[in-house]
């Protein structure tokens, strides 16, 4: 290998390594994300020389790229800065390899319209992002009632009946007297103050236009301008179980299936995203889709039945079924109430949670199989595993097959001391659906199953780790060339914490992985050094706190949020009492908080105010075999 070609080489390997910095929209951060996910899947073809599969992903990576980075403010601009850096070393090294790309055109901002005098209202950055979300669906993108806002020009003609802008007359401006008055937008709820004050202030100003051409499309301002979200008037209304309807059940698969295509959460049409139920309750440019207790005037119900004006919906597709229609009215009409775990969860994650619940242990395995190769797929792109069944796992890893066969072989033996140790129920699984294992040999494999999987970076001192969704559940082993850990213990670790988090209601993550690290620390032999280096870390991430309970809130990294929870939940079994009140309220499907509350006499917060003080001793050191 040339010099040149190893020190491109090491610059893309630094590079593509440094995460992309966060847009300043949702929108942009979404769109920022996925460019990095296609980059670093790029960057894994490519490290298994297939240099076909890794020009693809690089050349739609460059046109989406291109595509956000185009009207660019300097702050966007800023940070877009790490993704050309990516892109600038992928095209260097695949350009090695002798591929053609399109040229990387320099990342600039775009040239900025005038300012208005004196540092007052900003038509583009201040007022045309309120208009946009408000007034958008009917006058920017439509003409509705014969006005157009499409460009500023237009905005300020108004409609045949007249102008509805006069610049510097409040009283005399009829855009703000409708708004005001909550006659526009059209559903009445009014927009809040601080945007209808942005609006007033900039046409006591003069309605200024500091773009670069008040002929052209606003559209074309609109890009990297943050959108102000709608207000929604509608609040959650949590299911009361009398309920006939199940949102999650019966409602969220019909609208994840038939309705997100078109109303997900990028660019949703008419400004109403159904993507999560928050979104649902907010409504778009025609405003609330539905009047809990009024099916019949509800918005969502008459587009479905074709009586609203406009298209039937779902556009271009067949009509529900009336059984299901009347299951929507039946719903709305008992007050549209939410029965999922978390109103922002997408709605596709809202339905596959509730047919989790409904699913037997063999059901719930087969599909958790199907997602361990979906996650396999993502978080390997290209490289072709091998698999095995166990009573307990689904083992699945790019190793030789006996390699894998000996993890499985070890995480069966942890099985029944971790059933033992909490006292599981005999004829219950350990964990319903069983539990994936993924097994790497390399830790960038494992560092990109993190980033492409869980979109997020694994800490460097991790051997593995688990995840538990209700619908997925997988633990992750890294097998080094120098192992500084036994593999019995991590995954006694991981199935421990897998079987505690599936217990129950609203268990927190500090408590399962806290269990996990106690049951590993009392199986851990003297060859698994990373109990003794948790141990050590103890006092540190304590001196870190503010506050007791600061590892519970999230206000300490991941590492030390870990180890803080490990010594917490071993003073909480401390009481072998009072912890299996708890366990078992959890195994006949209690609420965590609640029970906490019955076995300790307190919150978790309290009880850590007691613990801090006197933290539970170092676990004694046990031989290794």
């Amino acid at each position: 290998m040339s010099l040149i070609r190893t020190l491109v080489l090491g610059a893309l390997v630094l590079v593509l390594a440094a995460p992309a910095r966060a847009a300043p929209t949702p929108a942009q951060k979404e769109e920022i994300a996925a460019i990095a996910v296609l980059l670093s899947k790029a960057g894994n073809f490519h490290k298994n020389s297939k240099f076909k599969e890794a020009t693809e992903l690089t050349k739609e990576a460059q046109t989406r790229f291109e595509k956000l980075a185009d009207g660019a403010d300097e702050a966007l601009v800023a940070q877009l800065t790490g993704l050309h850096k990516r892109l600038t070393a992928m095209h260097a090294y695949l350009e090695l390899e002798g591929v053609e790309l399109p040229e990387l055109k320099p990342l600039e901002a775009a040239p900025k319209g005038t300012v208005p005098a004196g540092g007052g209202v900003s038509f583009v950055k201040q007022v045309l992002p309120v208009l946009n979300a408000r007034c958008g669906g009917c006058h920017i993108r439509n003409a509705r009632g014969m006005f157009s806002m499409a460009t500023y020009e237009s905005l300020m003609r108004g409609p045949p009946a007249g102008k509805v802008i006069f610049p510097g007359n409040l009283k005399g401006s009829d855009l703000i007297v409708k708004v005001e008055d909550k006659e526009m937008p059209p559903n009445g709820a009014g927009i809040p103050a601080e945007e209808l004050d942005t609006l007033k202030k900039w046409v006591e100003q003069g309605a200024k236009f500091d773009g670069p051409d008040p002929k052209a499309q606003v559209s074309t301002l609109i890009t990297g301008q943050p959108s102000p979200a709608a207000a929604p008037t509608l609040k959650v209304e949590q299911a009361t179980g009398k309920e006939t309807v199940s949102f999650s059940k019966d409602i969220a698969p019909v609208l994840a299936a038939q309705c997100t295509g078109c109303h997900g959460n990028q660019n949703p049409r008419n400004n109403l995203s159904l993507f999560t139920f928050e979104n649902l309750l907010r409504g778009g440019d025609r405003g609330e889709p539905l009047l809990p207790g009024k099916p019949a005037d509800s918005l969502l119900v008459k587009k479905l039945k074709g009586t609203a004006d406009g298209a039937r919906m779902p556009q271009n597709q067949p009509p529900l079924e009336d059984a299901v229609i009347a299951k929507v009215e039946k719903w709305i009409e008992e007050g549209a109430k939410f029965d999922g775990f978390n109103a922002r969860q997408s709605l596709a994650e809202v339905a596959a949670v509730a047919k989790t619940f409904g699913q037997t242990h063999e059901e719930l395995a087969a599909d958790r199989a199907k997602l361990a190769e979906d996650n396999w797929r993502l978080g390997m792109p290209g490289i072709a595993p091998q698999r095995l069944e166990t009573e307990h796992f689904y083992v699945i890893g790019s190793l030789p097959e006996n390699v894998l066969a000996d993890v499985a072989q070890k995480a069966e033996a942890q099985a029944p001391k971790v059933a033992t140790m909490l006292k599981a129920t005999p004829e219950a699984p350990l964990v319903k659906g069983k539990m994936a294992l993924f097994v790497f040999g390399e830790r960038y494999d494992y560092g990109e199953f993190g980033k492409m999987v869980e979109k997020r970076d694994l800490p460097p001192s991790w051997r593995g780790h688990s995840r538990y969704t209700i619908v997925d559940a997988y633990g992750t082993v890294l097998l080094t060339k120098n192992m500084d850990y036994s593999v019995e213990t991590l995954v006694a670790q991981e199935l421990a914490s897998m079987h505690v988090a599936s217990q129950g209601r609203g268990v927190p993550a500090w408590f399962s992985e806290g269990v996990g690290r106690v049951i590993a620390s009392r199986v851990a032999t003297g060859g698994d050094s990373r109990v003794a280096r948790w141990d050590e870390s103890v006092p540190a991430a304590i001196g870190k706190m503010t506050a007791a309970d600061d590892f519970l809130t999230g206000k300490l990294p991941p590492d030390e949020t870990d180890v803080a929870a490990y010594s917490f939940v071993k003073y909480l079994m401390g009481d072998p009492r009072k912890f299996q009140v708890l366990l078992d309220g959890l195994r006949k499907g209690g609420d965590f908080t609640q029970l906490f509350q019955q076995a300790y006499g307190g919150t978790p917060a309290q009880a850590a105010a007691v613990w801090v003080r006197k933290p539970p001793k170092p676990s004694p050191k046990r031989p290794a075999k």
